[in-house]
């Protein structure tokens, strides 16, 4: 048959039309299979390579690029969908008598898919995925942030031998799990830390991960938290392969162990769905957990060894307070009140803070005095596992702040699920909607009084810090005691967050009192048809799956509603409900992640000043949206489905401040194309912006174009910042970061059009983060410097330049152009000599397949006693610069400067022969990473400096701790390549180089961590 088929198929290539095509399927069906084989196996291995630089790019803490994830998620899809396609589908075609009499109507339909796939796989191939050298941008500009909890651990004495016996028994083989327990408040997560930090310093394991588990645990947030202190990310979907994964992880290096620390359990765990009961069997991890309920480690696989958390002892107690409160207490009129003030603290450390705190330098007597009355009649609610010392001193501090805006931000972080990174960016919004102090005219004043007020509460205990950017959290005893405090009579909240809940929570009393109410549901259900609140204030509703009823009059009895947040799942259909035209009063309206149609109704609700949809399904913004004149806020962050926002939309809102629409790319624009006139599309144009520039604040947007960049925007308020990406350029793109810095991003063919365009060279004045992807007439980038340091960027990356790299400096209207050095060949320098210390501020660089690029600091001609260079620049990063023959040019010996560079790394620079002279290695003492790759002709680390027979100095890198591999790309090459071996030659972590060639070896890095 096969043979028949052969013969048939000549005449495949005598037809033309579809006729031929379909023919084809059926004739050809075998070449289809095996190409599409070919082509998948090559799918298959860059999908792994692209993970890898993936897993590669999130342990160096980059951000990995949108497209990248954009198409890693294509790719692993279309993968699974041809592996079945090839396992089940095409097998079946051998079922009839060994292939001697195939089905052919099945050997046509696998022979279409065959080709069907194989296209695909080869689009894929030649999308940017498949192309990927470098698959993340550079991390944002970091804050500097301090763990979620505050440094009042301290070594107690009576602590210190339960420490010391948990640190023993993390040793002893024949331990698997360790417990710590004790009540709500008494310091287990502190004293897990205080473990942790021994573990780390004492080097007892290799790795330490860390999760919260909380009274709702979900299996796959752990697994995530723990595998994000790795380093690492899961790439699987389903529980038990994601347990797999983590499981792969932590045993892959039979060498190392693991320290896995499982903070706040209250039942008992399936360590085996996690994925680190086998581990821990194995001897790659041991556990540590903290538990409020002894009873929860019976029920698991792993009988720990429970180690109790006792209270403090009376002088440990007193001794925390006294440092807490201050000089104030040690006054005669104070003294014997403060004691009975931290007795009543009842030795629990979590008591003694937030007191000790409330009354920190408090000299007043009458206050000391109040706050002692109200210790003592307090009457708390009995709350499983919390001693009612900690409840009593909690409701202390919340009645003592001063405002009921504090107090309002205070209940607000409980109407999140426990253990969650509140953002702080929604206790912003809430607050323009509830009207925070009436002085405050602008979302950016409510937003600094919002963080002023969040200080307070983090200084109070009352909040904590959050490892996750612009975030915040809540300490689970402080949580349990605010839901408390929101759900009495006078405050009318509802709080069901635990966990998912199936119908709607049922109430002892009739809703007619509630003024907030936040649920978690796992779908829309046993709803009320009309929900009657006359006095709610602020609904806040999530569903994890998509609900399958939501009436259209649900709103009906809810008038007074000013703020509405639905999340995820909560809607049956695209449509709003109709009802929601009845919020007249709605000032803020938060759609996130949720499948949206049709969202014209919105535009009736005329109040509205905050209006969101983060990441939600949404494709066309109506016209009807323009009719909001009261708007100051529009958030369009990650809607990638958005197609269309209608031409007028942005015109109608005439009080906008601040425009988040950084995913949508099809903007309208109005230009001259050859002498044909006016070409628009009838999509919205940043024209619309024109009449109203002036007021806007913030302003984050991605446009395909310059075109679609008006020249006369005039951005000129005080407080304006801006992320702006012109023509497909991304920086840190999906990091959820609202106090931005400005940063532009600029991709084009030719910058010359840049000369008269108004708008980019006032962003450019202001532009702290600076991305340039512009193969020719960079020259046209120009900064314009008002003085010393400022009007000049601090993180610079470049790309793809085929051109001369020129930077332009202007000042007092005199045009400096400082980005060449003419001798008797041209030598491309991206910082001469006359522009380096004009950028003392910068704090990143990276340059990126700068093709005709030689040199990156050219220094000479400095005046090395006056000068002191970049010494804000922390990260030098340099890939793919085929030219490049000097990082840093004739520096004269005794230079000064790059004292804080932090991270080097060069990749793939061919024509690179060394790294350093001896003075530039002299200035480099912060220098924690050296990374070099594929560098094919680099012979030296360390040159010589001229003049010199023999370098003979000492050359010291103290903090230099990362392991780095630097192979040659090509070893058949008969270069010299150095190893160089770095000794420590004492105890005080001095570190000297020797350097050695030897022949056909290649270059590399010892881990110098391992020396001391």
């Amino acid at each position: 048959m096969d043979f028949i088929l052969s013969i048939v198929g000549k005449i495949i290539d005598y037809s033309v039309g579809p006729i031929g095509e379909q023919f084809g399927y059926l004739v050809l069906y075998k070449s289809s299979i095996a190409t599409l084989e070919e082509k998948f196996q090559k799918i298959v291995d860059k999908n792994e390579a692209v993970q890898q630089s993936v897993i590669g790019a999130r342990r160096n803490q980059e951000v990995v690029a949108s497209e990248v994830k954009t198409w890693l998620t294509s790719v692993e899809k279309k993968i699974e969908e041809i592996q079945k396609f090839l396992e089940v589908d095409v097998k079946a075609n051998t079922k009839c008598l060994n292939g001697w009499c195939p089905d052919l109507k099945l050997r046509y339909s696998l022979g279409k898919k065959a080709q069907k796939n194989t296209r695909a796989i080869v689009k894929l191939l030649d999308e940017e995925g498949g192309k990927y050298d470098r698959v993340y941008n550079p991390a944002p500009p970091r804050e500097v942030r301090s763990s979620s909890t505050d440094q009042w651990f301290k070594d107690f004495e009576s602590r210190k031998s339960t420490v010391q016996n948990v640190l023993n028994d993390l040793k002893n083989e024949d331990i698997d799990m360790i417990a710590l327990w004790g009540m709500g408040g008494i310091g287990k997560t502190e004293m897990a830390k205080e473990i942790e930090r021994r573990v780390k310093s004492e080097n007892l394991f290799h790795k330490v991960a860390f999760a919260t588990v909380s009274q709702s645990p979900s299996l796959t947030k752990i697994q995530d938290e723990l595998v994000d202190s790795l380093d690492t990310r899961l790439q699987a979907e389903f529980l038990h392969r994601r347990a797999n994964e983590l499981y792969s992880i932590l045993t892959e290096n039979k060498n190392e162990n693991v320290l896995v620390i499982l903070d706040d359990v209250w039942e008992p765990l399936n360590l085996e769905d996690i994925g680190v009961y086998h581990a821990a069997k194995e001897k790659s991890c041991k556990i540590l957990l903290t538990t409020r309920n002894k009873e929860s480690c019976n029920g698991m696989r792993i009988q720990p060894k429970i180690f109790p958390v006792e209270l403090l002892s009376e002088e440990e107690a007193w001794n925390l307070f006294k440092e807490l409160a201050g000089d104030c207490i040690n006054s005669s009129d104070l003294i014997s009140m403060a004691k009975e003030v931290a007795k009543e603290c009842a030795r629990l450390p979590l008591a003694i803070v937030i007191v000790g705190r409330l009354l920190s330098n408090k000299s007043d007597k009458n206050e000391w005095k109040a706050a002692l009355q109200q210790l003592k009649m307090s009457r708390p609610l009995d709350i499983n596992g919390l001693h009612s010392k900690v409840y009593s001193s909690i409701e202390l501090s919340y009645n003592y702040l001063k405002s009921d805006e504090a107090k309002s931000c205070f209940l607000l972080c409980c109407l999140y699920p426990e253990d969650h990174d509140v953002p702080i960016e929604h206790l912003v919004r809430y607050g323009v909607a509830k009207r925070f102090s009436k002085g405050l005219d602008t979302v950016e004043e409510t937003r600094v009084y919002v963080h002023a007020i969040v200080k307070n509460l983090r200084r109070l205990y009352l909040l904590l810090n959050s490892y996750k950017v612009e975030c915040i959290k809540m300490h689970d005893v402080v949580r349990d005691v605010a839901i408390s405090i929101a759900s009495k009579e006078e405050n009318g909240f509802m709080v069901k967050l635990d966990k998912g809940l199936q119908d709607w929570p049922p109430t002892d009393r009739s809703y007619d009192s509630y003024t907030a109410i936040s649920l978690l549901l796992e779908e829309m259900k046993g709803h009320p048809t009309e929900l009657k609140c006359p006095k709610l204030q602020l609904l806040q509703l999530s569903c994890l799956n998509h609900s399958k009823t939501f009436p259209d009059n649900f709103f009906n009895g809810m008038k007074e509603l000013e703020m509405l947040s639905m999340k995820k799942g909560c809607f049956s259909s695209t449509s709003l409900p109709l009802s929601i035209k009845i919020l007249k009063n709605l000032r803020m309206l938060n759609l996130q992640s949720c499948r949206l149609g049709d969202v014209s109704a919105i535009g009736t609700l005329g109040n509205l000043e905050i209006l969101g949809f983060p990441n939600s399904e949404i494709e066309e913004l109506p016209l009807e949206i323009g009719k909001l004149s009261r708007l100051k806020l529009l958030d369009m962050r990650g809607c990638d489905s958005l197609k269309r926002i209608a031409a007028g939309v942005l015109s109608g809102l005439s009080r906008l401040e601040e425009l988040y629409v950084g995913g949508f790319k099809n903007w309208g624009y109005t230009t001259t194309m050859e002498g044909n006139g006016e070409v628009t599309n009838n999509n919205a144009s940043l024209a619309e912006l024109i009449h109203y520039s002036s007021q806007l604040v913030v302003l984050e947007i991605s446009v395909p174009s310059i075109l679609c960049l008006p020249k006369d925007l005039h951005f000129s308020h005080s407080d304006f910042r801006f992320h702006i990406e012109i023509g497909g350029i991304s920086y840190a793109r999906g990091v959820e970061r609202y106090l931005f810095e400005n940063t532009l991003g600029l991709k084009m063919e030719d910058a010359s059009d840049l000369e008269e365009h108004q708008t980019i060279r006032s962003l450019l004045k202001k532009a702290v983060v600076l991305q340039l992807d512009i193969a020719k007439n960079s020259k046209h980038i120009r900064f314009e410097k008002e003085q010393k340091g400022i009007g000049l960027p601090r993180h610079i990356g470049i790309y793809n330049s085929t051109d001369s790299v020129e930077i332009t400096l202007t000042k007092q209207d005199q045009k400096e152009n400082v980005s060449e050095t003419e001798n008797q060949t041209k030598m491309l320098s991206l910082f001469p000599h006359n522009l380096v210390e004009s950028l003392e501020n910068l704090q990143q660089l990276l340059a990126v397949r700068c093709d005709s690029l030689e040199v990156i600091f050219e220094l000479e001609g400095l005046n090395a006693e006056e000068s002191n260079i970049f010494n804000n620049l922390t990260k030098l990063e340099l890939r793919y610069l085929p030219k490049l023959l000097h990082i840093w040019k004739k520096g004269p010996r005794e230079i000064k400067g790059f004292n804080y560079l932090r991270r080097l790394e060069v990749w793939t620079c061919n024509s690179l022969k060394c790294l350093f002279t001896p003075s530039i290695a002299k200035l480099l003492v912060k220098l924690e990473r050296i990374a070099v790759s594929h560098c094919n002709e680099m012979e030296e680390i360390l040159a010589k400096e001229p003049g010199d027979e023999e370098n003979r100095d000492v050359i010291a890198f103290p903090l230099v701790k990362k392991e780095t591999s630097m192979p040659p790309y090509n070893t058949s090459s008969r270069k010299r390549y150095l190893r160089f071996l770095i000794f420590s030659i004492s105890w005080s972590a001095v570190l000297v180089l020797f350097t050695r060639y030897y022949s056909e070896h290649p270059l590399w890095l010892v881990d110098i961590a391992e020396t001391l």
